[in-house]
Formats: structure tokens, C-alpha cells, sequence
């Protein structure tokens, strides 16, 4: 999962290039909603996750009271593609000899 890859610093921080190279390599998600995505930047974060076939996440990035403006829940996962994570890392976790402990499916 690459999390929030154009929090702050945009889409200049992180081209698309990269994050296409980080998929080859296994990427298996990207943080689309995140409050510091602008509602352009999540479009255009959601349309190369689609093109690369990419898990979807969002996450309140919430780390506590001393992180302002980053409300516990205030973006979420969809429960499909939760649902596609979790299939992804019990694939890895498989094809590594691991065991993945048990989540709650909604």
C-alpha cells in the first residue's frame, strides 16, 4: 500500500511513472482518499489506480489529538475493495508459507 502519495507536496511529489514502477514491483494499493487530496488530485489518483488495477483505500491518517484535522473516519475504504485487500494479502501470505490471522469480514 502506498500511502496518501500526493499529501502535501501534490502531484509533483510522486509521478505517475513512479507509482507505475512501484506496481511492477508488487504495489498492490493506493490511498486515493485522504484530506490532504485535493478532489482533483483523488480523480486522477483513482483513475491510474484503475489503470494499474490497484487497490483503493482512504484512512483519516488520524495518529491521535496531536495530528489537527484528521478526524478518525473521516475517509474510508470501500468494502469491496477492503474485501479485495484482504484477498491480496492472503494470496502473499500463501505464497510465502505465512498464515494470515483472522479479519472480520464485514
Amino acid at each position: 500500500m502506498l500511502a496518501h502519495p500526493w499529501g502535501r507536496h501534490g502531484p509533483d511529489s510522486m509521478p505517475e511513472s513512479a507509482i507505475t514502477e512501484l506496481a511492477g514491483l508488487g504495489l498492490a494499493g493506493l490511498e486515493v482518499d485522504h484530506q490532504d487530496h485535493t478532489p482533483a488530485d483523488r480523480e486522477q489518483l483513482r483513475a491510474i489506480a484503475r489503470r494499474l488495477d490497484l487497490v483503493v483505500t482512504g484512512s483519516s491518517d488520524h495518529h491521535g489529538t496531536g495530528k489537527v484535522g484528521h478526524l478518525l473516519g473521516c475517509n474510508t475504504t470501500d468494502p469491496e475493495q477492503y474485501d479485495r485487500l484482504l484477498d491480496l494479502a492472503a494470496q502473499s501470505a500463501a505464497g510465502s508459507g505465512r498464515r494470515t490471522p483472522e479479519i472480520l469480514r464485514g
